[in-house]
């Protein structure tokens, strides 16, 4: 029997609302339950009581309420075992909640699941958002978007709420508490529209973009997560170090067992693979080499010395042509980096 799922829908009482609540209702996941939370405050009319197929509960509010406390509100209403989010000026693409579900089974014990979001801009263009997880990037940025990611209800139970000290950025908030207790699980899927220039944080892009107000939340995220962030560094450096000097040595097999144990506690670090990669690269196993590379490359694309070594496992494959593209990448970041300039000229 699958599991319950709560999709907690924070309104503004837009037009738009409708839409989004009929992109629930095409979701053809059996066990979903609607929950409206009236974040407009005490204005918002009833909604229907069925979304599709799905029951529709709504959480009436006599004050407008803030990103994070309708956030919470929602929490606190839905039954289901798993929960997601959407706000009433976005979309469910059909197999949204379906593809979430499912991804569960991959998942091993992450209890948080994630996707793509497909931004469409008011112009008509779109880009794809989001990338696979890693601890240590999440520290720095945020790239899951609240309504591609699925979590188990018991986080909430853990402690796990919306910070409603903050307007803005607190699914960013959100994510690095749920990151304290579990690992996540990305799927390369693209099953949700966010309209990305139609909301008014600030932090989207388009019409939707203050550059001072996001500099502002996201220097009150840095500085709460700070003593968590230097803390995962400082390990980290000093376990790869160590790994390093286990190398240099030839314990190879060694050095191979710290950069995994780098990776249990501080998820698909960039560092870490980058190291694992060059290990296995000197082993003789270039495919593993180059999976691992390329999965440093895809958690720090703008790292450009990583690119760089992902070359240079493309060059020991034989295969030129992706070496080539990695350098001329490379290049484009980073202009005078001339150990891939000099790569380029050899190939």
């Amino acid at each position: 029997m699958e599991p319950r799922v709560s999709v907690v829908v924070r309104s503004m009482s837009r037009p738009s609302l409708v839409d989004a609540l009929r992109s629930i209702g095409e979701q053809e996941y059996p066990a979903l339950e609607v929950v409206v939370v009236a974040a407009s405050g005490a204005g918002h009319p009833v909604p229907a009581d069925r979304a599709g197929p799905h029951l529709v509960r709504f959480v009436a509010s006599d004050a407008r309420l803030s990103r994070p406390r309708a956030a919470n509100a929602g929490l606190d209403a839905a039954r289901g075992e798993w929960i997601t989010f959407l706000d009433d000026d976005d979309l469910l693409l059909p197999g949204h909640i379906a593809g979430l579900a499912a991804a569960r089974g991959g998942a091993a014990n992450a209890r948080l699941v994630y996707t793509l979001a497909l931004a469409r801009m008011a112009d008509g263009s779109t880009q794809s958002w989001g990338q696979p997880f890693a601890l240590a990037r999440l520290y720095e940025r945020n790239f899951i978007h609240l309504s591609t990611a699925l979590f188990a209800r018991e986080l909430a139970g853990s402690g796990c709420r919306f910070d409603e000290s903050l307007d803005i950025m607190e699914d960013w908030d959100f994510f690095l508490q749920c990151a304290q207790h579990t690992p996540f699980h990305f799927e390369p899927r693209q099953t949700f529209v966010w309209r990305a220039d139609q909301g008014d944080s600030g932090a989207a892009g388009g019409a939707n973009q203050d550059d001072a107000r996001f500099a502002a939340f996201r220097d009150r995220i840095y500085a709460k997560w700070a003593s968590h962030h230097d803390a995962l560094v400082d390990r980290v450096g000093a376990a790869l170090q160590q790994a390093a000097e286990q190398a240099k040595r030839g314990d190879r097999a060694g050095a191979e067992a710290a950069c995994r144990a780098v990776l249990a506690y501080s998820q698909n670090d960039p560092y870490a693979l980058n190291l694992l990669a060059m290990l296995q690269r000197s082993a003789g196993r270039d495919a593993e080499a180059r999976r691992t590379q390329e999965l440093a490359c895809a958690v720090r694309p703008g790292d450009v010395s990583l690119v760089y070594n992902l070359a240079l496992i493309c060059r020991a494959q034989g295969d030129l042509a992706s070496a080539r593209a990695h350098c001329e990448r490379a290049i484009r970041e980073a202009p005078q980096f001339a150990a891939a300039r000099k790569l380029l000229a050899e190939l």
